[in-house]
């Protein structure tokens, strides 16, 4: 029989992934991968170490993605002299004690709304009024820096970027990522109006970054993408390397665990996870061109969301999903089996 023991290594990962699947619904997807593997690896055709566990490029700690903003301070003379109009009222706010340590996402309001009060104070003072249209101008110029800040450097990002949260759900549907969707939807749209300085309902601002945050879509999406790639270009690697020989035995024993494993329960997932993603990549990649002034450990972090960028982790799942069907169905063919 044409059949080999487990490998004692490939064997104890084995086990090790199955009881952590079944108690941890992260990574029921490795446990599901693995299998894969191992029943491959029964055949004497078949020798596939026990794959390493790829981990892309984290977030950047906090002090590599925030930008800094410049700070507009007045004085007691100048805060007495607008009161006619919001600049004092709005500024006053960021001058109190709350003020000073204000989320991102508040700053970034506060941002829009000082701009708005300066751009609509009429005052008698031409040397305050001057100064006041250089302060606006140069905060609509940083308004791209203080919206990225808002979506990229609070909580909530640092949860939806989170790779330590394992991988895209198993059975989940692009059904239940509409919330995030909107979410995303209603964030680009801000980001491509920054120059109309919209009227942002703050209450609904800081819900759809919760929702970001509660999703955690972003970092499970890149951790299941570099674990794909890397079990798919294992698998398409051996398939690569096998000819005629195993025709006919062997091949029916193989073909049997790609049906069942890849065919049944893999390519469907992969099918999910890329329904979903066709639609939050394209908004969260606008999201980054939206904003400005990336340091290069974050631009570095975005890339691998791209998908245009060929070291994307996203192009290179995409490679290896290709290559992997390109090897089984050369084999098959070769053997005269049928893909169904």
């Amino acid at each position: 029989m044409l059949v080999k023991p487990f490998l004692s290594m490939i064997l104890l990962s084995g086990i090790i992934l199955v009881g952590v699947g079944g108690c941890d619904t992260r990574f029921k997807a490795e446990a599901v991968l693995s299998q894969y593997v191992m029943d491959l690896n029964r055949s004497q055709f078949f020798v596939i170490d026990s794959p390493a566990i790829i981990m892309p490029i984290s977030l950047p700690a906090l002090r590599d993605r925030q930008q800094k903003l410049s700070n507009f301070d007045i004085g007691l003379l100048e805060f007495l002299s607008l009161q006619q109009c919001d600049v004092g009222i709005v500024a006053g706010k960021k001058n109190s004690i709350l003020g000073k340590v204000m989320p991102d996402s508040q700053r970034f309001l506060y941002e829009l709304d000082i701009i708005r009060a300066i751009e609509s104070c009429d005052i008698d003072d031409d040397a305050l009024a001057s100064e006041l249209q250089l302060v606006a101008e140069k905060k609509r110029i940083e308004l791209p820096i203080a919206f990225g800040n808002a979506i990229f450097n609070g909580e909530e990002s640092k949860e939806f970027f989170s790779i330590s949260n394992g991988f895209f759900p198993l059975n989940d549907t692009t059904e239940n990522q509409q919330e995030l969707i909107s979410a995303l939807n209603r964030l680009v749209d801000i980001g491509e109006r920054l120059a109309d300085l919209p009227n942002i309902n703050g209450q609904v601002f800081e819900n759809d970054l919760r929702v970001l945050m509660n999703s955690e879509y972003a970092g499970k999406l890149l951790y299941s993408l570099a674990q794909l790639t890397n079990y798919l270009s294992l698998v398409s690697g051996q398939v690569g390397t096998l000819n005629k020989e195993v025709c006919g035995a062997p091949m029916t024993y193989l073909k049997q665990q790609f049906d069942v494993h890849y065919v049944e329960k893999i390519q469907p997932y992969m099918g999910r996870l890329n329904s979903s993603a066709y639609q939050v990549l394209p908004l969260l990649n606008r999201l980054g061109e939206l904003s400005s002034s990336f340091s290069v450990d974050m631009r570095r972090f975005l890339k691998q969301f791209s998908l245009r960028d060929e070291h994307s982790e996203w192009l290179r799942y995409q490679r290896a999903s290709q290559m992997h069907a390109k090897q089984w169905s050369a084999l098959f063919k070769s053997c005269s089996v049928s893909l169904r």
